[in-house]
């Protein structure tokens, strides 16, 4: 699970914002909060919902995100990241810095709390171009019995790569000395088969990329054959989608894949018709769901976490509810997976504890900053959130006009 993460010079984040998930230990216990498994006096939520104006930068927080997985997990693929638009910043590095838990280090042996950090600086040419990319600093931490100890650290470019006795590896290794300034030491690593760089490597990417809707600039959701070939590939998953599409009360009591018309194609029985209508016939807003539907089931089962950016275009605010309630329910999430997710639907609030809500929103330099709802100062338990955001307690109100 995600404990902590923070950016800096990212986009429109100029000074470093922080979504910090960790429950304070005077909330109640409910069901939708959930004890670390790596420290068991922490409580992180399930879901974490976005909330703010539009550009004001939700998608930007959770690119960063997507992208610090791509950093650590790609070692073929250079680092290309946009630094907040000033001349104060321009040239000023990107820091990132994620404090979760995963069990790399001992497969098997239980979830432990890591931070893994990284600094990627920019440097002009010498005509005052963008010169490439490089990565400043590196740091992998774990917490044994509390105390902070390093797996990894990496320091400005040229000097010597440092790894602990976990990584197998002597400083004199040239696996160490084959590190390139663009690239990570962690994905890099993995590349020449480290197991323990490797272990990481594949948690980073399977946890922030794997069930992730984010692709550079843009959304998506799967596509169709993506999703027949994960209907085909399961019977428990054709299962558990024929009973979520019935629960979402669209009419629909029966979902399959057919032969027909030189493909296979999705089809749905509808309640009260005489006979099935495909995919390609039905609403935007079934669309988008069945689409999406391999990612959250993905990120409940596998990863742990999926990052969902606005996915609320076509869908109705009670269908997004019920999909914050997979994640938020015992039953239907035994493995904690958490969901981070951006939305403009604010009738989600009345259904959200104060710990699940973020308001993200710019200051009067254009720079994003974020704050939990939680930190609001004197906001009861007991007291609806919408009318509260609706009247400026909670911030990240549009100004128009």
């Amino acid at each position: 699970m995600i404990h902590t993460f923070s950016v800096s010079n990212y986009g429109s984040i100029r000074e470093s914002v922080t979504l910090d998930l960790r429950i304070p230990g005077t909330a109640p216990d409910l069901a939708c909060f959930r004890r670390s498994a790596a420290r068991p006096d922490v409580r992180l939520p399930t879901v974490a919902v976005l909330m703010g104006p539009n550009g004001s930068g939700k998608t930007t927080l959770l690119r960063a995100l997507v992208d610090l997985g791509r950093i650590g997990s790609s070692p073929t693929e250079p680092v290309t990241l946009l630094p907040f638009l000033s001349h104060e910043t321009r040239w000023a590095p990107t820091r990132f810095a994620l404090e979760a838990e995963g069990d790399f280090l001992a497969p098997g042996e239980g979830a432990r709390r890591f931070r893994y950090e990284v600094e990627i600086g920019r440097q002009p040419t010498d005509d005052g171009g963008d010169g490439p990319l490089f990565v400043n600093h590196e740091t992998l931490v774990h917490f044994p019995k509390g105390r902070r100890r390093r797996l990894l650290e990496r320091r400005s470019p040229g000097e010597p790569v440092y790894v602990s006795r976990e990584f197998g590896l002597t400083a004199a290794d040239d696996r160490l000395k084959g590190v390139e300034p663009s690239r990570s030491a962690v994905g890099t690593l993995a590349l020449v088969n480290v197991p323990v760089a490797t272990r990481f490597a594949v948690f980073l990417r399977d946890t922030l990329l794997g069930a992730s809707n984010i692709a550079g600039n843009d959304t998506f959701t799967p596509d169709t054959s993506t999703v027949i070939g994960w209907l085909e590939a399961s019977g428990e998953a054709r299962a558990w989608a024929r009973g979520q599409v019935r629960r979402s009360d669209l009419g629909i009591e029966d979902i399959e894949v057919v032969d027909g018309f030189g493909g296979k194609h999705i089809r749905f029985s509808h309640r009260g018709l005489d006979g099935p209508i495909v995919l390609g016939l039905e609403s935007r807003g079934t669309r988008k769901l069945v689409h999406l539907l391999p990612l959250i089931r993905f990120a409940l089962d596998i990863t742990g976490l999926a990052i969902l950016d606005e996915i609320d275009g076509a869908l109705h605010v009670d269908m997004l509810a019920e999909i914050l309630d997979w994640f938020r329910s015992r039953e239907s999430n035994p493995n904690d997976a958490q969901l981070l997710m951006s939305s403009h639907h604010v009738g989600l609030l009345d259904g959200l504890e104060k710990e699940e809500v973020f308001i993200v929103e710019k200051d009067n330099g254009g720079a994003t900053c974020v704050h939990g709802a939680q930190d609001v100062k004197g906001l009861r338990r007991d007291v609806r959130l919408y009318p509260k955001y609706r009247s400026g307690v909670l911030g990240g109100l549009p100004r128009i006009g």
